[in-house]
């Protein structure tokens, strides 16, 4: 290994470098590392034995003084074999190896391993997305759901369990005294006001319709006389309450309105023709208000499963990158009390045809949502799911062709799929160990490089500043020169690897736009702020 080059990005669009390593230095030792090799990718594994040779360069009267792996001083005999036993974390490990020679010169070499628990990557991972949503949360998504019930037409929910009132039935059958009612296209009102307060068993709703129009259909029967004619309700206010006490079932929110009250002020029934014995028989200002607070409950159950999930429930297909992949996402549970809920649920994102693994982290739990208006975890198997699964696909393998004279086609092979994982100080960190570059001409190698990339995550705000979208923050690497057949000059090795590493990253780093976020419709975030904990992505955010 002759050389290691350090660069640092300074520029998002990855053009420029700095902190280049150019200045004049003795020839390095001859250092190389024969376990473990490039792209090792083994479960389970607590430490590893790392072991080479070293000898001094060509042509040098130095010695070698001294070899460190990971800043740990390495066994070394007078042959110039070494080896030193390092400490392995679950995830992606780097292996450093830094040899010294009498005269100072230095050679490095920076290599990949990845441990843990692998796992397949059609894994489900169970507490995948965590949101916490605090009791302002759910005070705009009550002003949210206000407005979109003055614009709906809520007789589009109770339409397709029309009649909603049939009485004087017998076995089902219309007899000499009957009654049914179905709703008409078209049930409105004028304005609305809408109020949702968490507290021990879900949440308090307290809803007040103004200018209430229910156009209706009545068939009946009086003296076995039958007969059918249009009629309507109105009201000038119609106030529902009640209590939306919502479960996990089967994989699904269960939203229910417990024990809710209906009174109007100014109700008047139109119902010109239809026998007095019928209108008693039917109750109608009774019958109505509990149809009303049903369609009030069935339009608010998917609003607020919506608004607690943030995603779509249930197994989608999407193609991403040339990819198909499989997002499933289940609820596996919710609570609440009077600051607010937390959330949790299952979810897997599944690259399809590969058997691929990926570093999977046993028994998580998920961060609470602490003093946040919303807050969400996103756990990193996730990530490291989708990355695993594309990288097992073939998909951050290519090859660009680039007629610089000298050579024709830059080729990118990834020995090792991306890994995220919390950085020492709480943010999160992406690696990509061993990716290997080649310089190519008519086919035939002409010089190898391996590269190492770190690069920190970030959140930002979504284009609908409703949600959060994850990016990457400016990257580093660390490349050794492994062959150089045609002896290309390192300046020259050193140009092309910022564009290399900028197409690779602009290869995959559209994958975490996938990654499921919650949102909550209505509530606009400010003070995106994300960190690492316990395993998770996490993401705050304050409520505008």
């Amino acid at each position: 290994m002759r050389q290691l080059i350090l660069f640092g990005f300074v520029t998002s669009t990855l053009l420029g470098c700095t902190q280049t390593e150019t200045e004049d230095r003795p020839e390095p030792p001859l250092l190389q590392v024969l376990s473990p090799e490039r792209g090792t990718m083994t479960p389970g594994l607590a430490t590893v034995e790392v072991r080479g040779t070293v000898t001094p360069a060509l042509d040098s009267d130095a010695t070698i003084t001294r070899v460190e792996v990971n800043g740990t001083a390495a066994r070394l005999d007078d042959l110039g074999n070494w080896s030193a036993s390092i400490a392995l974390a679950p995830g992606a490990n780097i292996i450093r190896t830094v040899a010294t020679d009498s005269a100072g010169a230095v050679a490095d070499d920076t290599r990949g391993l990845i441990t843990g628990d692998l796992r397949p990557v059609d894994t489900t991972i169970e507490n995948a997305i965590a949101a916490g949503l605090s009791a302002a949360a759910f005070d705009k998504l009550g002003d949210t759901a206000a407005a979109l019930v003055a614009q709906s037409d809520l007789g589009s929910f109770v339409a397709p369990y029309n009649p909603v009132i049939a009485k004087g039935l017998t076995n089902g059958q219309e007899d000499c005294l009957f009654g049914k009612v179905s709703v008409k296209p078209g049930l409105d009102v004028a304005n609305a006001f809408l109020a949702l307060v968490p507290n021990n068993n879900g949440l308090s709703l307290d809803a007040e319709l103004v200018g209430v129009n229910i156009p209706l259909h009545a068939r009946y029967a009086a003296a076995c006389i039958n007969g059918n004619t249009d009629i309507s309700i109105t009201a000038q206010r119609a106030r529902i309450r009640g209590n939306l006490e919502i479960v996990v079932v089967d994989g699904r929110f269960d939203v229910r309105l417990v024990n809710p009250t209906v009174t109007f002020t100014g109700f008047m029934l139109h119902a010109s023709g239809v026998p007095g014995a019928v209108l008693d028989l039917l109750d109608l200002d009774q019958e109505i208000a509990d149809t009303l607070a049903w369609a009030v409950e069935r339009f608010m159950a998917p609003l607020v499963n919506k608004a607690l999930a943030g995603v779509e429930v249930g197994p989608q297909n999407v193609s991403l990158l040339g990819q198909q992949l499989r997002v499933a996402v289940a609820p596996a549970g919710v609570a609440f009390d009077a600051s607010g809920a937390e959330v949790v649920l299952d979810g897997s994102l599944v690259v399809q045809g590969t058997s691929a693994r990926f570093v999977y982290t046993e028994n998580q739990t998920p961060p609470g949502r602490g003093g946040a208006g919303v807050a969400l975890a996103v756990a990193d198997d996730t990530i490291n799911q989708l990355l695993a699964g594309f990288w097992g696909a073939g998909g951050l393998n290519m090859q660009m062709e680039m007629d610089l004279g000298m050579f024709d086609a830059l080729r990118l092979d990834a020995l090792l799929p991306p890994v995220v994982s919390t950085d020492a100080d709480g943010s999160m960190k992406l690696v990509m160990p061993d990716l290997m570059l080649e310089l190519r001409k008519h086919g035939q190698m002409l010089a190898r490089t391996a590269i190492t990339v770190e690069m920190k995550l970030k959140v930002e705000p979504a284009a609908n500043t409703y949600a959060a979208r994850i990016s990457i923050e400016t990257p580093t690497l660390r490349a050794d020169i492994i062959e150089n057949v045609q002896g290309i000059p390192d300046e020259a090795l050193e140009a092309l690897l910022p564009r290399a590493v900028e197409s690779e990253i602009a290869t995959f780093s559209p994958l975490l736009g996938a990654v499921p976020l919650p949102t909550v419709q209505g509530v606009i975030v400010s003070g995106l702020h994300m960190g690492g904990t316990g395993g998770y992505v996490t993401i705050a955010a304050d409520i505008d």
